[in-house]
């Protein structure tokens, strides 16, 4: 992941909302808005601090709708038409501003990152308010109105199972990647509202060097852990070298920035043409998936 700043944004995409309720929630084929020029997000929230005992004893927060000033180069009266639920007559090419209602939308983009890296965003569900339009006489000097729009955004009716655990059952306001996370892909992100779906982990896996049955260790060996997925917290506590016999050898354990390489140093060499075992029991990943027991073998030189 990254923390650098944003430097641009683009690909402004929406999709008229066509269900939103207890059964579930649709959305038609995402259309391209308008060449983006700024957009800034401002969630509506508020706090509340209780006292008790003569003291500050707790504190309650909550979210509301979030207010997105979006302002591009320019709108045509069709799509102004779309967005705010007005009347667009086709024959005669002309806007009808007849007071519609606006219907339900969601709203995607991308913003970029310092370094190369996207944000991508899809807002699940909101509505435009009608745009302020500005013109000026030309003069010597261009100097061109932007189109500018506020876009409510709200939580959706429909409940998503997050993460695959029904216990986390819940309405989602918007959804976001970025493709500085490696498990992040951003390919079809346009193709259709992102709406949640949990992800599946890839199997959970280990690779220990040296391998098991390897002979011919040198004594000053610290044998390293290879896992697929980054393991949870504190998981590699658990992990010992032993001797043939089963007398544990003292060892330091250290564990890489990503939380998938475990290192085993020993604080003194191994013993000289002996067996060891290395023994990980019931490691777990982040996602919970557990690893059976497992014992390395391998015999020093």
């Amino acid at each position: 992941m990254t923390n650098k700043s944003f430097v641009g944004v683009d690909s402004i995409y929406y999709a008229l909302v066509t269900q939103d309720d207890a059964d579930a929630y649709a959305a038609g084929a995402p259309a391209a808005f308008a060449p983006a020029m700024t957009i800034a997000q401002a969630p509506k929230s508020n706090s509340k601090t209780q006292y008790a005992d003569n003291q500050p004893f707790d504190v309650m927060s909550s979210e509301g709708e979030t207010e997105l000033d979006v302002e591009v180069t320019g709108l045509s009266p069709q799509l102004l038409a779309t967005i705010l639920g007005r009347v667009y007559d086709v024959a005669s090419g002309r806007m009808f501003d007849n007071g519609g209602t606006p219907p339900d939308i969601a709203l995607g983009f991308r913003a970029k990152k310092r370094g190369g890296f996207y944000r991508y965003y899809w807002f699940l569900k909101g509505a435009f308010l009608s745009p302020s339009e500005e013109q000026a006489t030309e003069t010597d000097t261009p100097d061109p109105k932007s189109a500018k729009l506020k876009f409510v955004a709200v939580r959706t009716i429909h409940l998503f199972d997050l993460i695959g655990d029904a216990s986390l059952m819940d309405s989602v306001k918007r959804v976001v990647g970025e493709t500085s996370d490696t498990n992040f892909s951003a390919t079809t992100w346009f193709d259709a509202v992102q709406s949640p779906v949990a992800g599946s982990p890839a199997s959970f896996t280990v690779t220990p060097s040296p391998a098991d049955a390897a002979t011919g260790v040198a004594v000053t060996v610290s044998p390293t852990l290879t896992f697929s997925n980054p393991i949870a917290g504190n998981a590699e506590n658990g992990i010992i070298i032993t001797t043939a016999a089963g007398v544990p050898v003292a060892l330091a354990r250290t564990l890489n920035a990503a939380r998938t390489i475990v290192t085993l140093n020993p604080t003194s060499n191994l013993g000289a043409a002996a067996e060891h075992l290395i023994i990980v029991p019931g490691v777990t990943d982040i996602y919970g998936q557990a690893l059976a027991d497992t014992v390395v073998n391998f015999t020093t030189a």
